[in-house]
């Protein structure tokens, strides 16, 4: 028997792994584990990997994969994401199907085409129909699923791949040969077997030639049959597939029955029952064994055909083997007719003509109820069209005699809302002017302020520089000179100078210290990570802290106002660490692209604990600062331990 059709679910891009650890996950095998998943924020990724676990735990745990499906589908409905929602639909559906049913997972499907359509996505809406296909050929309705696969190859023979090519044409060569179409379906399997050929799918190559033989063993061609039927057993045998292995050879050994070839059929069968047996096959061991049994039965090795065809029949019934049991029996009736035991051929041929007749009976019902199923649809199709007709004309009638009184309230209406409307707008716009200049007003107070700071900490650090320091510096070379030996001085005079000159040179570092802590000279000469790097040494290097500095993209000077600000607020949450954070470690990145400055400043101290260390006037400060440079600043415990501060300045208009 061909194999069944394969599902063919849309491939999506893969992900950069840095995206995954940004969000604090790693990459598994299949999908991520879902406690990381239900961790990550809602976005689009998160919909995605939902569906992911949906798809991944369909076979183990089919209720968390449907858990996983919906709230990947809510979550995509919620943010507009179409194309998430499609990915959830479609793997919803694929669960309906591994749970026959049919009806839910077409519905669902029939939504996800829609969206997919809208999309343009030409590789989901082939899966989709693909999909469709085989819901129709589970429910015999092979024309439909030989329609909807049809519309999947013809998208992969213009977008590709050569792969998902030759699995539909495979699909379709089945039902072609299901629906006693022999020579279309030899056709269709060698245009499958072409394609795996040049792309260099062994297996799936192998199994073509395995398909090609089924059909012409149908056409009467068993010479050619049984050389396809050898070439997919040597590629089988070579790879270690032993379950397509045992299916080409059992079907080879079927060909060499009819040829008259019992010896190398029972070899065959005998091959094939052992690797079934081994790889617990029970209807395959069955089927193997019914196929042993009757070769030793036509060889007259009567005894031996009893034994098998007997455990045949026991296993057949066991796991349901409809068509197998009924060959036992048969085989078991012509058994016991050549033996001569008259009653037990009867009874045997009386259980075989009674099993035919239920297994007929049973598809004749089937087949009845599906027709019947397709009349009552298709009955209450026509009915439902026919309403649909009857409504749209009393419709019609009825849109008529009220066109012309809507038609005359809408112009009352609109003649009303268009007045409302004109007094409604230039009152926002009055508002907007008014808060404008409010906002205006504000923004320009507050940059005045920083501005005047600025510069009343650029000339006290000048005054402190050039006027005392400089005194303090002649006072220096003074005092040096009073400390140098003088022939005939006292030893008290020489002890005196050198503890003035000591007090004046601390004087002077002091000085020197205020000055660069108000405006520090690397800011306006070389920038500001050269600036922060001294800063961080001469702070946390002399409390024993440690720290690292990373910038990217900072190869330009920035606009001053934001060199200052940035600057200013790394100076606060340096002090903020020194003061309450009992850290060991500082961890600073500055990152600069086409519209944002970016500052993250990360601490291992004890973080927030109750009332945070950083609500005074610090914090205050800093958010001062950063209302001024329209950025946006967040202060929070990290992850792990400490705190972790992120800064975002747009640079676009940003002061020169």
């Amino acid at each position: 028997m061909p194999p069944g059709p394969a599902i063919i679910r849309a491939a999506r891009r893969p992900r950069a792994a840095w995206l995954l650890a940004c969000a604090g996950l790693a990459p598994t095998t299949g999908a991520q584990h879902p406690a990381k998943v239900l961790a990550m924020p809602d976005d689009t990724a998160k919909v995605l990997a939902l569906s992911d676990l949906c798809f991944a735990y369909r076979r183990t745990d089919a209720d968390s994969a449907a858990s996983f499906g919906h709230a990947a589908l809510q979550l995509a409905q919620r943010l507009h994401f179409r194309k998430g929602q499609a990915q959830a639909l479609n793997d919803l559906a694929i669960l309906d199907i591994d749970r026959s049913r049919y009806a839910q997972a077409e519905s669902l499907l029939g939504r996800s085409l829609a969206l997919r359509t809208r999309l343009a996505d030409s590789a989901g809406m082939a899966a989709i129909h693909n999909k469709l296909g085989i819901i129709h050929q589970a429910r015999f309705r092979l024309e439909d699923a030989l329609e909807e696969d049809l519309k999947a190859l013809a998208i992969y023979e213009r977008t590709g791949p050569p792969a998902h090519e030759a699995t539909l044409l495979n699909n379709i060569a089945i039902l072609q040969f299901n629906l006693k179409r022999l020579p279309e379906a030899l056709a269709t399997h060698r245009r499958a077997a072409a394609i795996r050929e040049r792309i260099g799918d062994g297996p799936g190559l192998a199994a073509s030639r395995g398909n090609m033989a089924n059909v012409e063993a149908q056409l009467g061609d068993t010479a050619t049959a049984a050389g396809h039927y050898r070439e997919a057993i040597g590629f089988f045998r070579a790879k270690g597939l032993e379950a397509e292995l045992a299916v080409q050879l059992h079907n080879l050994a079927g060909i060499e029955m009819a040829q008259g070839k019992l010896e190398q059929a029972a070899r065959d069968y005998g091959e094939a029952l052992a690797l079934r047996t081994a790889a617990g096959d029970r209807k395959g061991t069955a089927s193997s064994l019914v196929g042993l049994g009757g070769t030793r039965l036509r060889q007259g090795r009567t005894r031996e055909a009893r034994t098998l065809l007997a455990n045949a029949l026991h296993i057949s019934r066991e796991v349901g083997a409809r068509s197998e049991e009924m060959q036992a029996l048969l085989d078991l009736a012509r058994l016991h007719a050549r033996l001569n035991p008259g009653d037990s051929a009867f009874s045997y041929f009386q259980q075989y003509s009674t099993l035919k007749d239920s297994v007929f009976n049973a598809e004749l019902g089937r087949q009845l109820a599906e027709a019947e199923t397709r009349f009552e649809t298709e009955k209450k199709e026509r009915r439902i069209q026919a309403q649909r007709l009857q409504i749209t004309e009393l419709e019609a009638g009825n849109e008529r005699r009220r066109f012309w009184l809507v038609l005359a309230i809408g112009m009352a209406a609109l003649a009303l809302m268009g007045a409302l409307l004109l007094v409604q707008v230039r009152q926002r716009r009055a508002r907007a002017r008014h808060d404008a200049a409010l906002i205006r007003e504000r923004e320009a107070g507050l940059q005045g302020v920083l501005q005047a700071t600025d510069r009343e900490r650029k000339r006290i650090a000048a005054e402190l520089h050039d006027g005392i320091g400089q005194q303090l510096t002649g006072l220096k070379y003074r005092l040096e000179e009073m400390a140098a030996p003088v022939s005939g001085a006292g030893q008290p005079r020489q002890e005196a100078a050198a503890e003035a000159l000591a007090i004046a040179t601390d004087a002077g570092r002091e000085v020197r210290a205020i000055a660069h802590a108000l405006m520090p000279q690397a800011l306006e000469k070389v920038g500001l990570p050269a600036a922060a790097a001294d800063m961080l040494q001469r702070s946390l290097g002399g409390a024993g802290i440690t720290h690292e500095l990373e910038h990217h993209g900072l190869e330009a000077r920035l606009p001053p106002a934001v060199e200052v600000g940035v600057f200013r607020v790394m100076q606060e949450l340096v002090q903020n660490t020194m003061k309450h954070a009992e850290a060991r470690h500082v961890n600073l990145q500055l990152l600069k692209n086409r519209e944002h400055l970016v500052f993250i400043y990360e601490d291992d101290g004890k973080g927030i604990t109750g009332t945070p260390h950083g609500s005074g006037i610090g914090l205050h400060n800093i958010r001062e600062r950063v209302r001024a440079l329209h950025g946006t600043f967040s202060f929070a415990n990290g992850e792990q331990c400490g705190v972790l501060a992120t800064l975002r300045v747009p640079l676009a208009g940003a002061a020169t």
